[in-house]
């Protein structure tokens, strides 16, 4: 599935409203690959079409009120749900329940059967897809951009749509103001309606953090620790910058791990970690402690406890050498602290720049994830020891046990590589 469509026609509006309404009445459909969120049964006439019949500036007015969270607010947070679902636009008409959520290239849709009952409707499909951002974001510009057209055909002029709309492609079109913008997004805030504290907080950010590190920090931070966790990272990168490990073979390692940029972040992180440990030359389990293996391997490498940082996790950063220093977030369990390393050193070796590992969802977080799984509990080894074709708890449990992971990720090896029927997990 890799089209989505949004088709309108202009309608006579039915009856006397307010301009930009009666302006902009129209059908409307909107095609998901093969399916249609806008295929409804009509209660009275007990019929059943693929479009609605609703003005269009509601749903003009939400696009661009929204932009920069519909593009680049990763985060799910509570109460920021309206800024996603096209449900939010409505109105008094009806329209589906479709949610739009954005991570680095793609946008997730997905929507839902519900009812409408003052208009006699009801939607008759639900379902999920993962498109192309640019895509979904190209038929946004082109119902806004027609609904301004068709507001000045009918001398509707001076619409809050049309001031909004010339805000946002003069951002577009400063690079400062669009990073502005872009981040302020990341932070859950509309960029168009900040107060004067948090807008200098953005502004100065890019000359207290690398660039690298920016994206991630504005996914994950909470905005009351903003100050505070910017100034722990770069008292970190300061610290990273006087330490002195020798380089070690890291520069090489990292020529050999290739980026990779496929619509699956999950499997480039797999081949990431089989290529990583092709070159150290590691089969089955990593028995020995996974620092002194890397240092034995590669060369120095220095990891330090980091400040607590609300969803920053750990913190990799070059030394003068060249060779890592990471920081991570204190944990109790050993095979934590195994994973979460594993993770900054996926962010770290294909650039060998400073990188976060957060809980956020981005896709590169999702790679680091799936590279730390597969580095330490490979699929092919789990796969030979599977002595049936279904597991019970107690079998996961020795496994991860065996690999020194949580039970958690052998889990999701197993599921995600179809390796075997897992029982229910209790």
């Amino acid at each position: 599935m890799d089209d989505f469509k949004i088709r309108f026609e202009w309608e006579q509006s039915p009856r006397s409203r307010v301009p930009e309404l009666d302006a902009t009445w129209a059908r409307l459909q909107i095609d998901i690959g093969s399916e249609s969120a806008t295929k409804v049964e009509v209660t009275r006439s007990e019929s059943i079409r693929s479009a609605i019949y609703v003005p269009l500036y509601p749903i003009a007015e939400w696009m661009v009120t929204n932009w920069w969270s519909l593009w680049h607010e990763w985060r799910r947070t509570p109460g920021r749900e309206s800024g996603h679902c096209l449900l939010s636009a409505r109105e008094g008409f009806a329209l589906p329940d479709l949610s739009f959520w954005p991570t680095e290239s793609q946008i997730e849709l997905d929507w839902r059967r519900s009812t409408a009952p003052s208009a006699g409707l009801s939607f008759l499909t639900g379902g999920t897809a993962r498109l192309p951002k640019q895509l979904v974001r190209d038929e946004f510009c082109r119902l806004v951009l027609a609904v301004l057209e068709r507001l000045d055909q009918r001398n509707v002029h001076r619409s809050y749509l049309s001031e909004e709309w010339a805000a946002i492609e003069a951002a577009e079109q400063d690079p400062e103001q669009r990073a502005f913008c872009e981040r302020a997004a990341r932070l859950g805030c509309n960029p168009f309606d900040l107060e004067a504290s948090t807008a200098e907080q953005i502004e100065r950010l890019g000359s207290q953090l690398p660039e690298s590190l920016i994206d991630d920090f504005c996914d994950s931070i909470r905005l009351d620790e903003f100050a505070s966790g910017s100034a722990t990272l770069r008292a970190f990168l300061t610290d990273a910058g006087l330490a002195t490990p020798v380089a070690g073979h890291w520069d090489e390692c990292s020529s050999r791990i290739r980026e990779f940029e496929s619509v699956a972040p999950w499997n480039d992180g797999y081949r990431q970690a089989q290529a990583l440990r092709a070159y150290l030359g590691i089969e089955g389990p990593i028995l020995d402690d996974l620092q002194d293996l890397l240092r034995d391997r590669l060369g120095s490498l220095e990891i330090r406890p980091l400040a607590t940082v609300s969803n920053i996790d750990a913190i990799s950063a070059p030394s003068p050498s060249g060779a890592p220093v990471f920081g991570l977030r204190p944990r109790q369990r050993e095979d934590q602290n195994r994973f979460t390393i594993s993770r900054a050193i996926a962010g770290f070796l294909p650039r060998g720049l400073p990188t976060l590992v957060t809980r956020g969802t981005a896709e590169h977080q999702q790679r680091n994830r799936a590279f730390a799984a597969e580095f330490l509990a490979p699929a092919a080894s789990i796969r030979t020891r599977l002595l049936s074709p279904s597991l019970a708890d107690e079998d996961v449990e020795e496994l991860a046990r065996e690999f020194r992971v949580s039970d958690y990720v052998i889990r999701h090896q197993i599921q995600n590589h179809n390796l075997a029927k897992l029982s229910a997990y209790h």
